[in-house]
Order: structure tokens, then C-alpha cells, then sequence
């Protein structure tokens, strides 16, 4: 392979996100817990997605762009809701296998879109810079070999598997990575000069990975689909189905729902993001639990960071602190966690202040799903979700 083709075919992995030293296994052991990130990029709105549909400072301050009591979907508890959009999910939410953790944000809130999301992916402080995603501090002591799949038609990042700690892969499918990784012949990895050495191992690395889902996936890659999943997110996750079905040994998956960066005219975007969302999870969902798996599946959803309480002139929210994410599963401990943010306490900006820290999210699955105690969150209070 010359340089020219290295440049092409190496877009078939994130090259930070692959270690040298650490080739992938080519038939690994299924896991015993599988993780889905589900990104929702932009900054999603907490309060118009677990909706405090009741709470008279809600209303005062959401005339035209609020979850009326008409048309939320109760939840039976604190007076929350959720968004009407989010009816497939709701159904999860009434067998007890969906957690909602409210007030998630970390000390002096940054809204600044890349430096938001780069504090979230890797762990840091708002006053810390880190240049390795979270998960290289976790994974790797769960297990050898393939370590996370990033999943996105659109191009979405490795995130939090980030790492040259992590044999991170990505791409837009199964099927189309592995006809592109038809191409790439397999190499003694040589290691002379540290550019050899990089080079040959990320093309052997390459080799290995499309063998992996060439012998696991074989009969899925032939099969002609009957049906599509609707949207990017959708197609994402069908991908993600097939490898988890297939067996493939990633205990780790990563996809991406955009357009959540609501300034103006909100209703009707927020609208469409959340059906695109609730269709593609409640696909994932029911395929999950047809195949058997959904007990050994935890989907965790993370944002930047929230929106702000108040709507702007343009039927819109700006940049805020606090939001909320979900997590689901057949292992999952229903409920709504942490406190509820103080509605009629803002700061000079209009926002809240958030009652929950998201590396207690962290500190949780690396303690109860991945068993790994020791941790750089380790200081960090536990939900009991799972």
C-alpha cells in the first residue's frame, strides 16, 4: 500500500482512536453488558424533553414553545412528562426500563458548543483540558481486543473513544466498511520508524477489523433489506442491531441524533429531532428484544449541554446549563433521579443551576456495568439506575 492509498483507506478507522500495540482479536467474546451512546448533538432542551408540565415558572416562562398539559405524556411521578414526540419511548418508560436523570451539568457550565462537548467526552472540568476520551480510562481493564464502534452516516466523531488508548472504529455501516476493507491486504506490522510502525499497524488493524465482520456478518451483508429505518440516527442504529446480533465483540457503540441547536423557531425542529430519536430507539428497542438481547443493552443519551428556561424572540431557547438524559435497558432501574432544578433561581444569564454532575453517570457504569472501581470518578456519588 502506498502513501496515497494509506491516506484513503486509513478514513476507515479513526487513527487517534486505534493503539498500536494492541491488535483486535479476530473472534472475540460477546460482553456481558453493551453500551449505546446516543449523542444529541447541539445541545438538547431538558425542559421540553422531561417536561415540568405543571410548574407555574415553566409556563410563565415558555408562552409559546412549552409542552402543554394537553398533549405531554405523564409520568406518574414529580408532575414530569415527556415530550409528545416521545411516545415509543414513553412505552419503555411504563415497563420500568428507562431512568431519567434530571439537573445534569457540572460546575461553571461552559456554552461554548466544542468546548462543552470536549469537557463531556473526556471527563475534564470546566477549567481542564484533556486530550483522551473518558472511556480509555475505563475499557480497556474490562477488556482486550475491539474496544468501541462509532456509527454515523453523517460523520460523526469517536467522542468519548476518542483515544489512541482505544481500538476505536469508525464508520457509516457495517456493509460499506467492509467493502471498502476488501481492499486493504494484511502486513507484518513492522515497527524500524515510528511512521512505519503506525502505518503497518493501522493496515494490519484495518485487515483485522473488516475480518471480524466479514466471518460474523457474512449472512446479514447478503441479505437484501425489506425495510429501512427512517433518518441518520435510524440507520445508525440498524447498523448497530446487526453487529450486536452478529456478535460482534464491541462493548461499546456510539451514534448520533444532530439538530438539536434550537435558537429559533423551535417547536417544529425540536418536533422532528425527537421523532427521529424516539423512531430509531423504539426499532432498536424491539429488534433488541426479539433477538433476546435487550437485557445485555444499556443505551445512555448525552448532550453538551441544556437550553436555557426562558424562550428567546425568535420561538427559540439559547444555550443553557442543566438538562436531562435517559438511560435505558432490560437491566435498568426505572425512575427520575436527582433533583429537579430550582426554577425560580436564575442567574444573570437566565439559566439554572444544575443539581446533578454528569461524571456521577461515569463513575456509575464504570463501577456497575464495566466493574472497574477505580476510576478517575470514583469520588463521584453513584445513581442507583442500574
Amino acid at each position: 500500500m502506498d502513501r496515497r492509498e494509506f491516506l484513503k483507506y486509513s478514513g476507515l478507522l479513526a487513527a487517534a482512536g486505534m493503539s498500536p500495540e494492541l491488535l483486535l482479536a479476530a473472534e472475540g467474546k460477546m460482553p456481558e453488558k453493551i453500551v449505546v451512546f446516543v449523542e444529541l448533538k447541539g445541545g438538547n432542551d431538558g425542559f421540553n424533553t422531561l417536561v415540568p408540565y405543571k410548574d407555574p415558572n415553566y409556563i410563565a416562562a415558555r408562552k409559546n414553545i412549552r409542552v402543554t398539559e394537553r398533549v405531554a405524556l405523564p409520568l406518574g411521578v414529580q408532575d414530569m412528562a415527556m415530550h409528545p414526540r416521545l411516545a415509543g419511548l414513553h412505552k419503555i418508560w411504563g415497563t420500568g426500563e428507562m431512568a431519567w436523570i434530571q439537573g445534569i451539568g457540572y460546575p461553571g457550565g461552559v456554552l461554548s458548543h466544542f468546548r462543552s462537548m470536549d469537557i463531556i467526552e473526556t471527563g475534564s472540568h470546566s477549567e481542564q483540558v484533556l486530550e483522551n476520551g473518558w472511556l480509555s480510562h475505563i475499557v480497556p481493564g474490562y477488556k482486550q481486543g475491539l474496544h468501541g464502534i462509532s456509527v454515523s452516516n453523517d460523520g460523526g466523531s469517536l467522542g468519548p473513544l476518542n483515544s489512541s488508548r482505544l481500538n476505536s472504529v469508525s464508520m457509516q455501516s457495517p456493509r460499506t466498511f467492509v467493502s471498502q476493507s476488501k481492499i486493504i491486504k494484511d502486513i507484518t506490522p513492522v515497527s524500524s520508524t515510528p511512521a512505519l510502525a503506525h502505518l503497518t499497524n493501522t493496515q494490519h488493524q484495518l485487515f483485522e477489523v473488516g475480518n471480524q465482520l466479514r466471518a460474523k456478518m457474512s449472512r446479514s451483508l447478503r441479505q437484501k433489506k425489506t425495510t429501512r429505518s427512517k433518518g441518520v440516527l435510524g440507520h445508525s442504529l440498524e447498523s448497530v442491531a446487526q453487529m450486536i446480533i452478529a456478535g460482534i465483540d464491541s462493548p461499546v457503540y456510539k451514534v448520533t441524533q444532530s439538530g438539536f441547536d434550537t435558537h429559533s423557531g423551535q417547536v417544529g425542529r425540536h418536533n422532528n429531532v425527537l421523532y427521529q430519536l424516539d423512531h430509531g430507539l423504539s426499532r432498536f428497542i424491539h429488534t433488541m428484544k426479539q433477538n433476546g438481547l435487550w437485557n445485555k443493552v444499556v443505551i445512555v443519551s448525552y448532550s453538551e449541554f441544556g437550553r436555557r428556561l426562558g424562550e428567546n424572540k425568535g420561538g427559540g431557547t439559547d444555550h443553557g446549563t442543566a438538562s436531562a438524559q435517559f438511560v435505558m435497558g432490560g437491566g435498568i432501574r426505572g425512575g427520575i433521579y436527582g433533583d429537579a432544578p430550582d426554577l425560580t433561581r436564575l442567574d444573570s444569564n437566565g439559566n439554572v443551576a444544575h443539581t446533578t454532575d454528569y461524571r456521577q453517570v461515569y463513575a456509575t457504569l464504570a463501577h456497575r456495568v464495566w466493574r472497574q472501581p477505580n476510576n478517575p470518578w470514583q469520588g463521584h456519588r453513584h445513581i442507583p439506575f442500574i
